[in-house]
């Protein structure tokens, strides 16, 4: 028995075929009109524009044309608070080494003021109404007594006096000259009467040196100290600068050095006025 060919099955496989195309089409166009819809309505990222270091700057140096340029970057907390104009930054002094590339912010700068080398309150620290009146002093201090001028802002010093001390300043005219020695404040019949001469001790510790302009120095004090200062400089006062460990922030014990101390601690010698009239006396005539 013949079988008879028959187009029926050929016709519904194209047809299946057909329909198959037509719904994958209709897949892709929804697909691509998802997507292109979505990428339509996203928001875009917001950008801002920081001012960021060109170059390596140390700390404590003032920022200079080239040292910092702007760059746009993705808004970000972290980037909230940075500069956005160079001119912001120009003239103000860094406060920490800043590395190339970093954002420049409020807490990187030592000094609030344009072309103010530094701040009186620490880089970073808010000012507290409950806190000391801390002030700037400066004292004009020759290289030999600071350290041989090699001091620089941001360290911390001893202030070393030497104050020269007269008993007999104030007194009436001719009582100098009195063979009776001054006694020394609150002194006991019997104790050492005092001298005229040079007194020295350390009396402030812990400053901080803010600025420095040749051998003036710019220090940090509390207002209290800052009148001291004031009133050793109007005594007539020299001043040693004593720079210390950065480590170190213990109070030292000193009872401070006059000349009759070194003379007794190290041994000293004192010197004798010569006897000019034995030394013109004529010796014994040899005899004949």
């Amino acid at each position: 028995m013949e079988l008879e060919y028959s187009d029926r099955n050929s016709k519904r496989s194209k047809l299946y075929i057909g329909a198959g195309l037509v719904i994958a089409l209709l897949v892709g166009g929804i697909v691509f009109v998802s997507l292109q819809a979505g990428a339509l309505g996203s928001p875009t990222a917001e950008k801002v524009v920081v001012v960021v270091a060109a170059r390596d700057i140390p700390a404590r140096k003032p920022i200079e044309e080239g040292d910092v340029v702007t760059r746009e970057v993705l808004a970000d907390p972290t980037n909230a608070s940075a500069y956005i104009l160079v001119e912001d930054v120009i003239g103000r002094v860094s406060s920490v080494n800043i590395t190339t590339g970093q954002l420049i912010t409020p807490n990187m700068l030592a000094s609030a003021t344009t072309g103010q080398t530094y701040s009186i309150i620490e880089a970073g620290q808010e000012y507290d109404p409950n806190g000391p009146d801390l002030r700037a002093v400066s004292l004009d201090i020759p290289d030999p007594n600071a350290v041989a001028g090699t001091l620089v802002p941001g360290q911390w010093v001893d202030l070393i006096v030497t104050l020269a001390i007269n008993p007999e300043l104030g007194q009436e005219a001719g009582t100098s000259a009195s063979p009776t020695p001054t006694p020394a404040p609150g002194a006991s019949p019997g104790e050492q009467p005092v001298a005229p001469g040079p007194s020295t001790k350390v009396t402030i510790q812990k400053l901080t040196i803010l600025s420095r302009n040749g051998t003036i120095y710019i220090l940090r004090a509390d207002l209290a100290t800052a009148e001291q200062i004031a009133e050793l400089q109007a005594a007539g006062g020299s001043f040693t600068l004593a720079l210390r460990p950065d480590e170190d922030d213990r109070t030292a014990e000193t009872a401070g050095s006059t000349l009759d101390r070194l003379l007794e601690q190290f041994g000293f010698p004192i010197p004798i006025a010569p006897d000019f009239e034995a030394l013109a006396s004529p010796g014994p005539t040899p005899a004949p």
